[in-house]
Parts: structure tokens; C-alpha cells; sequence
């Protein structure tokens, strides 16, 4: 037994001072009380105030009431975290006897002198778990003598840090202030502008931005900071699936544009009628969709001479100048029209196209 617990002690000193710059889950001691870092720092030094749902729930309920609440901004994120979570203990080495080594990843901290930070917890990267060994490492005597808050928030500490890990940081920082700000009453009143900048400023790569899972790696924003362009990772417009697209965003937070191909096969409705879009050819190219501030289209490519209902009557519709165009209120602005009353460019005026019975010729 002996000889099993001196191997666990330096099995634990290996893991905690290995090769990568990891992560150091801490915990300030000032005498008998001990807290997460990260929300002492969030209440003593940036006063924000934290909201992890009501004293009587476990630290596990109160993992899921942050999550469920930041779900409703960032659900993209959300859901991954509540993936994370449900394999954390799982993935987790709880130990009671050793120590870490020190990970200097907290950054710049201010503590009372009486005080001191400890370590609690460290993260292996994926790429470094190997056979035997568990993502996270947690000293269990100090886990047991946290509060159920802050046992909550050191697990969330740890899902924000696994994908900070991924998106290549080596310290702490951000991964403290977006645990506090997403464990804080702020969370209640956050909408997708408030989340933009939150992960820009804790230098996250993903956000969900007015519906609209988006990379952030090549994002360009407009001049009063809200979104200019970015990679769509998911999201639907009009029922269209446009993952993958390098979208352009008006500064309301509606898609302004974005180039596609005849092989996405995208059908838009208008006015209760489908459209497809699309272009007349054999080989695929790229195409530029537009769109009105409303979210209505404002111009695409169509194959020629696709039925169209037009002032209740059915028309060929065909491209003009490559595309057809359409008003903010969906009705059709340009094209090229045939039918047995009238052949050519939309005119300016309906009745052109159309004339009542009788009238003059």
C-alpha cells in the first residue's frame, strides 16, 4: 500500500509539471476561507455581481443553470459545455494525496498579503492525453472545502479552458473573466452584441450572432463594432442551409450577402412562392446572393425562364444582367419576363405587363 501511494505522489508531481504550458484551476486561502480565483477576483476587484441560481442547489445544478441561461444567447457554446460536462467526472483524476507543481498562467492577480493562491486543478490537451491518463486532474481536498458556487464555477472554469486550449492560449485571464461575466446577473440582460464583445474581449474564436453560429478568426466588424463578416460554422436563412459561407452582415445584425454555388441548390420563398436559385450552365461557379436589411433577397441568379407568379399570373422569369432583383417588401424589382401578354425587362409600371381587357393597344 505503501509503495502504491509513493508512485501515485510522483505519478501526480510528472503530470502536474509536465511539457506544456497547461492550465491551473486556483483557489485563494486567506486563513480558514477558501475561494475560486476567478470569482473572487469577479466580486473583489471588478465587481460583478455572481448569479449561480439559489443556495439550496448542488454545485452540479448550478452548472446547468449557467449553461441553461447563457443557451439563450450562445447556444452553440452552450451545448458544447453541457457536452463536456456530462463526461467531466468521467474524464476527471480526483487526487488526495501529492501536489502540483506551479502553472504560472493566472497573469497579473492582486491578493491581500495574508492570502495566497494554490492550485486546484490542471488540463491536459488533447493531444497529450495518453493511454491511462484523464483530461483533468482536481485535488479533491481542496475541491471538498469550496463552497457549492465555487465548486460550480471551477468545473466551469475548466469546460471555458477546453476550448481556450484548442484556440491556442496559454494563460488565464480571458478564461476568468468570460466564468465571470457568464456566472454573473449580467448574463440575464446579454443580447448578441453584448456576447460578440464579451468573447472577443476573453479572445474566444466562436460566437452566436443573431442566430448564426460564426468563426470570428477573420472577422471584420463595422466601425460601431458590430459584425462586418465572418464564417458561418452553422445557421439556416430562409430554411437554406448556409454553413460554410463567408457571410456579410449589415449593421443590424441581418445578412447582407454572401457568395454560393449552383450546387448548394438554394429554394427561397416569396411571398408564398418557391424560387429557385441557381444558374444555366454545366459547371458550377460563384454566384453573389444579396439581401435587404429586413432579411428579404435583394438580388440572385435564377435559371432561365423558371415559372413565377407574378400579379397572380404565371411568368418565364430569367436573369437580367445575370441576376434577378427584388424590393425590401419581396415583389419583384428587375428580370426578364415572358408571357403571352408581354415578353422583356420588368417595367417600372405592373399595368405594362398586364393590361385589362379592352384597353387600348
Amino acid at each position: 500500500m505503501a509503495a502504491l501511494i509513493h508512485l501515485l505522489f510522483y505519478s501526480l508531481m510528472s503530470v502536474a509539471g509536465g511539457d506544456w504550458v497547461g492550465n491551473g484551476g486556483n483557489v485563494i486561502s486567506c486563513g480558514d476561507s477558501l475561494r475560486l480565483l476567478d470569482y473572487y477576483e469577479a466580486e473583489e476587484q471588478r465587481g460583478i455581481a455572481l448569479d449561480l441560481g439559489n443556495d439550496s442547489m448542488s454545485f452540479q445544478q448550478k452548472v446547468y443553470y449557467v449553461l441553461h441561461r447563457l443557451e439563450n444567447v450562445n447556444p452553440t457554446r452552450a451545448k458544447m459545455y453541457k457536452k463536456w460536462f456530462h463526461t467531466f467526472d468521467a474524464e476527471t483524476q480526483w487526487f488526495f494525496i501529492g501536489k502540483f507543481l506551479p502553472i504560472r498562467d493566472s497573469g497579473v492577480v492582486i491578493i491581500p498579503e495574508v492570502c495566497n493562491i494554490q492550485q486546484i486543478a490542471i488540463q491536459r490537451p488533447t493531444a497529450l492525453i495518453m493511454p491511462g491518463d484523464q483530461r483533468y486532474v482536481i485535488d479533491v481536498r481542496l475541491f471538498e472545502r469550496l463552497s457549492e458556487a465555487d465548486k460550480a464555477g471551477l468545473i466551469l472554469h475548466e469546460l471555458i479552458y477546453r476550448e481556450a486550449i484548442e484556440s491556442g492560449f496559454t494563460s488565464s485571464p480571458g478564461v476568468r473573466y468570460f466564468n465571470q461575466v457568464v456566472s454573473s446577473s449580467l448574463m440575464k440582460n446579454f443580447d448578441s452584441r453584448m456576447m460578440l464583445d464579451l468573447v472577443r474581449t476573453a479572445g474566444l474564436k466562436h460566437v452566436d450572432y443573431h442566430g448564426y453560429a460564426v468563426g470570428l478568426e477573420a472577422a471584420q466588424y463595422h466601425e460601431d463594432g458590430n459584425l462586418k463578416t465572418a464564417m458561418v460554422w452553422s445557421g439556416e436563412l430562409h430554411g437554406q442551409n448556409i454553413k460554410g459561407k463567408y457571410v456579410n452582415f449589415h449593421p443590424n445584425g441581418k445578412i447582407e450577402s454572401f457568395l454560393y454555388t449552383s450546387v448548394d441548390n438554394y429554394v427561397f420563398t416569396f411571398n408564398g412562392q418557391s424560387l429557385p436559385i441557381s444558374h444555366d450552365g454545366p459547371l458550377s461557379r460563384t454566384l453573389l446572393l444579396k439581401f435587404h436589411p429586413n432579411g428579404n433577397l435583394m438580388s440572385g441568379s435564377v435559371k432561365s425562364k423558371t415559372p413565377f407568379i407574378l400579379n397572380g399570373k404565371t411568368v418565364l422569369l430569367s436573369n437580367l444582367n445575370g441576376a434577378v432583383t427584388f424590393c425590401p417588401d419581396g415583389q419583384l424589382h428587375t428580370g426578364i419576363i415572358e408571357s403571352p401578354e408581354y415578353s422583356g425587362p420588368v417595367p417600372s409600371k405592373p399595368e405594362e405587363m398586364f393590361p385589362h381587357h379592352g384597353s387600348s393597344q
